[in-house]
């Protein structure tokens, strides 16, 4: 039996070492790169097709048929930018997203997603290399840590407002990361210059707790330019005055004071503070980023990066990220998306810069098979919680249908918890029964239906 066994490690160590020689050739890692890429897009909209339109989706849907031209989309924007909020490119998303046909939706959030992962995946590198181990493992602590997962990626308004609004400030601090690693003349000429500015506005105008990370992003990169460098350059300095000028831009809305009011946030001082411990606290939760602290506490003493520093950057940015949503509340579900991504291009650098020795190598195979292992759960995970709601969802929509034709407005639809956080509606509102049928959301769908009144029925069996 012992000689059985150490045969088998025999030939498994000899497996590895073939699978190590091989992962070495270049042309071998490009096109398993390829592979997996089209694996995930495959996976990805395997995930978007059966996802429906939930809560916002449903209230904003009549209203985006009714926008087609430019006028029309500007002045919903600018009403929204003075009654609601100032994220108004999260709104032109969704917008948007909700005037097409659901399939070709479906299509182009699967396409955003490959981008918005390959952004995290180029700010980790700082450059365009193959490391399948790397974005596999992006992918995986993206469906690990994201607490609301189905409405950060697969719901329509959802997405728009936070991944969507997530890929313009990765695409821009992508050009710091880039010039971390070489100095590049050609991103202060006038053209870059004024190209990046843009970018810079655009990205302090995407998302309120992300805003304030990006700062510090600048500002911290701008101290290491000037220690490597010995100066900072221009379009470092241009960039954090145009991320200044859209965070006021997000932060000093009109329509955000009007939200803060309606919305009854406190505005004491001590409730705020009492948020900044509450939302670090929240961090350590196992649900969301404390796998990722642990890993950059892991690579940060094992490891032998020389990037630490910038590393260490990227995870403060995470909590600092979290921190910011103190003034209006707390870090929840879909809020985390900032953070979590934050952590993971910390992590990543960490992993990416691993020193690469014969042993790191086969740590990586092993790593590459377990993360594949991982993704296989998740994805089954979130298939039969996705296909579940589809199910239900599908059965109220054909009770709807059936009530209509009988004349019948006022419809009794049945409750439908969602099973996990890969379902676009976990951790939202679902149609609420007959003493809430005042509900905000009863009514709106109500209004989406053509139906005077809409409420869940609970039914129990009589003793």
């Amino acid at each position: 039996m012992i000689n059985l066994l150490n045969a088998c490690c025999v030939r498994i160590q000899l497996l590895i070492d073939d699978i190590v020689s091989f992962s070495q050739n270049k042309r071998c890692k490009l096109i398993a790169m390829i592979l997996l890429l089209i694996a995930i897009a495959f996976l990805m909209f395997r995930l978007n097709r059966p996802t429906p339109w939930v809560v916002d989706d449903i209230l904003k849907g009549e209203g985006a048929k009714r926008l087609h031209t430019f006028q029309q989309y500007f002045d919903h924007i600018w009403g929204f930018y003075f009654s609601w909020g100032g994220r108004i490119w999260g709104e032109l998303f969704a917008y948007l997203f909700l005037s097409i046909p659901k399939r070709v939706f479906d299509i182009i959030n699967t396409i955003g997603y490959l981008v918005f992962t390959s952004l995290i995946y180029v700010n980790i590198t700082g450059k365009f290399k193959c490391s399948p181990s790397l974005f596999l493992m992006i992918n995986f602590l993206l469906f690990a840590c994201l607490p609301a997962f189905g409405q950060d990626i697969l719901w329509i308004s959802g997405t728009a407002n936070y991944m969507w609004a997530s890929i313009i400030p990765l695409l821009y601090i992508a050009f710091w990361r880039r010039y971390f690693d070489q100095e590049i003349k050609g991103f202060n000429e006038l053209p870059a210059l004024i190209f990046l500015f843009v970018l810079a506005v655009l990205s302090g105008w995407a998302n309120e707790n992300v805003s304030v990370a990006f700062i510090f992003l600048a500002i911290c990169y701008m101290a290491m330019y000037r220690d490597k460098y010995g100066s900072i350059p221009h379009f470092a300095i241009s960039g954090l005055i145009g991320l200044l000028v859209g965070t006021f831009l997000l932060w000093f809305a009109p329509g955000n004071f009007a939200r803060f009011a309606a919305e009854k946030h406190s505005k004491s001082i001590l409730h705020m503070i009492h948020n900044v411990f509450h939302n670090v606290s929240v961090l350590f939760d196992l649900n969301s980023t404390l796998l990722l602290i642990l890993l950059f506490t892991m690579l940060v003493i094992l490891g032998r990066s020389s990037k630490k520093g910038l590393s260490a950057i990227f995870m403060l940015a995470g909590v600092l990220s979290a921190v910011a949503m103190s003034v209006v509340g707390s870090v929840y579900t879909r809020t985390f998306l900032g953070p979590v991504v934050l952590m993971i291009i910390a992590v990543g650098i960490l992993y990416d810069d691993w020193h690469d020795s014969v042993n790191v190598r086969k740590c990586r195979i092993v790593l590459f098979v377990c993360l594949c292992l991982g993704m296989h759960i998740f994805y089954a995970t979130a298939r039969n919680g996705i296909n579940d709601y589809a199910n239900a969802w599908n059965q109220n929509l054909e009770i709807i249908k059936v009530e209509k034709e009988k004349g019948n407005l006022d419809v009794y639809v049945n409750p439908i918890t969602p099973k996990n956080k890969f379902c676009a509606t976990y951790g939202l509102d679902d149609i609420k029964p007959k003493e809430n049928n005042q509900h905000w959301l009863n009514q709106g769908v109500a209004r989406a239906f053509g139906l005077h009144t809409i409420q869940s029925v609970h039914v129990t069996p009589q003793k």
